[in-house]
């Protein structure tokens, strides 16, 4: 049971550093801060043309609402160092009343306290853009008035792929400190769906591998067939899915060089499922198909399904599935020697490097999702900004990563983090870094959430999983590790680097509907179209399917002419 729950929580901060593409615009900013930051001493009530209101009894007091990972932050070491680093930082007092919620309540009430308007001092905040509004009717502060207040967060900003104009609004204003990431050896390595799963105990007892390239792998699978057929391999079939929520074709797209959805393509906006690449993808899945390769049930099964058939020996491989799951199964399974490992998406010939989904930025980064808001009406805005632009210092996120050097961590003479073995040799790791309220556990936040996630720490406390590659043969990796080392940078799709988009409220709208709309329509189709239902070579068949896709919107076309529009084509060069 503590796998499955360990599993749960490290996906949960997996799928919120997920790269997501919303993005807003920026203007002409004030100047920024010229102070050189000192954090050694507190800010001066009149320092480095800093002007701080006098506080009574020189304590901040504030109201802030919180959510639980599952670790509550308030008793735990890291928060209270948290408390004692503000205070000497902001040369105050604090006094903090922390309204604590569970993750799940907390974001299902998120938009009802910003429609009554009664925000606290300071909130985590995972709604995206949807705050803007609020901003503008001034529930919420505009928090670059304060940007004299900054010395960290602005360099995040700047560093972000896309700049100033993915982190602020094209009339300058911002309603929120966006979380952040911090990956400085510059690793793109992603979360899911950048390998296919294989049984690496069975190819090995065949003489075996997994494949490099599409060719290889549609080989692979007909010898797999032929052994089970022959009675040499215990199983029902060669593949099916991890779970009917991932579309199947999601494992796949990346080696054709298209994507399941609406996306930046490297040109223009574009809907994947209607391009002739996915098209091309599609016959290659429905020859599979056709071949006996695949499950039957591989679109009805549910993850509970998917897994019960992974440990039980029902397929060999498993082309669609999120980071971790090989593990699980190695876990859970009671066949003995069963082996699940992961290799790297093989290559298509007319494509060339497959594009993984979900790559890292370099260095520091904003995600758009979540982060912090601040009430308008609170009443020191000057200590408020500064104090949450203190979480995006070097110091403080290497605290609240990593704990206390000599307690949580060492370091090495090359710089490098280690967690104490305390921590590493736990029969929990994680929720062992969460008991001293490390935030990189992902199961406790400390301060104020959600401020940057360091990848060092992060991939640390995540256990390896058996992996391949043709260099290195068999061995254990990390999966934001390996998929960033064996991809490389041309495996960095053009998905995961769009062009800002500044958009109104209702074109916005028009966005989400088309991906909405025309996703659940696409994806209904594309399994006929795998399972023979519909004929994928009849190109009568297929110009229905497409004009089929863009009936569920008023005006598809109209839409991505609009979306290129609307976009920053030179946050590109950031």
């Amino acid at each position: 049971m503590k796998t499955k729950r360990n599993f749960a929580v490290l996906c949960l901060v997996l799928v919120m550093v997920v790269s997501l593409f919303a993005g807003c615009g920026k203007q002409q900013q004030p100047p920024a801060s010229t102070q050189t930051p000192d954090t050694t001493q507190a800010p001066q009530k009149s320092a480095g043309g800093l002007k701080f209101p006098e506080l009574p009894n020189n304590t901040l007091k504030l109201t802030v609402n919180i959510p639980n990972f599952g670790t509550s932050p308030t008793d735990t070491l890291v928060h209270k160092e948290w408390e004692k680093r503000m205070e000497e930082y902001l040369g105050v007092k604090l006094d903090i009343t922390w309204n604590i919620t569970p993750w799940a309540d907390y974001r299902s009430n998120e938009k009802i306290l910003l429609e009554s308007a009664d925000i606290p001092d300071v909130a985590t905040y995972s709604q995206g853009a949807y705050v803007n509004q609020y901003g503008e009717d001034g529930i919420v502060l505009d928090i670059l008035k304060y940007r004299d207040y900054m010395d960290y967060y602005p360099l995040f900003a700047k560093e972000t792929f896309g700049g100033e104009a993915f982190a602020y609004n094209p009339d300058g204003t911002a309603y929120y400190f966006m979380d952040g990431f911090v990956n400085p050896e510059n690793i793109t390595g992603a979360q899911s769906f950048t390998s296919f799963a294989y049984r690496f105990d069975i190819l090995k007892q065949h003489n075996l591998k997994p494949a490099t390239t599409i060719d290889e792998f549609t080989k692979l699978c007909a010898d797999i067939k032929a052994l089970i057929d022959a009675g040499k391999i215990d199983a029902k079939y060669v593949m099916s899915n991890q779970d009917k929520n991932y579309a199947f074709y999601r494992g796949f797209v990346g080696i054709f060089h298209t994507w399941d959805t609406l996306y930046w393509n490297g040109q223009k906006w574009s809907f994947g499922p209607i391009e002739d690449n996915f098209r091309t993808m599609l016959k290659y899945l429905n020859q599979l198909y056709s071949a006996g390769y695949i499950d039957p049930e591989f679109s009805t099964d549910d993850g509970a399904m998917c897994t019960e058939k992974a440990v039980n020996s029902n397929h060999v491989i498993v082309p669609t599935l999120w980071s971790g799951m090989a593990r699980v199964w190695n876990t859970q399974t009671t066949i003995e020697g069963m082996e699940w490992g992961l290799a790297f998406l093989p290559e298509h010939s007319d494509y060339g490097t497959p594009w993984k989904w979900g790559s890292r930025q370099e260095g520091r980064s904003l995600q758009t999702q979540m982060g912090i808001i601040i009430s308008a009406r609170t009443k020191y805005p000057e200590y408020v900004v500064r104090m949450i632009d203190y979480q995006y210092s070097d110091d403080m996120i290497e605290m609240m990563n990593w704990g206390i050097e000599g307690v949580t961590y060492t370091k090495t003479a090359d710089g490098d983090h280690i967690f104490s073995d305390e921590i590493l040799n736990a029969e929990d790791p994680v929720q062992k870094a969460a008991d001293y309220g490390i935030m990189s556990s992902s199961a406790c936040r400390t301060g104020i959430p959600f401020t940057p996630l360091t990848f060092e720490a992060m991939t640390e406390q995540i256990p390896g999983e058996p992996w391949w590659n043709p260099v290195d043969g068999y061995y254990e990796g990390k999966y934001w590790i390996e998929s960033g080392r064996l991809g490389g940078p041309e495996s960095v799709s053009p998905y995961d680097r769009p062009p800002v988009l500044r958009l109104s409220a209702d074109e916005s709208t028009r966005r989400a509907e088309l991906q909405t709309n025309c996703d659940s329509y696409a994806r209904q189709e594309a399994l006929k179209f795998i399972t023979g239902v519909l004929d994928i070579n009849d190109d009568a068949v297929w110009e229905a399917y497409i004009k089929g896709v863009k009936s569920q919107v008023s005006d598809f076309d109209g839409t991505l002419s609009m979306l290129l529009e609307k976009s920053d084509l030179s946050s590109l060069s950031r």
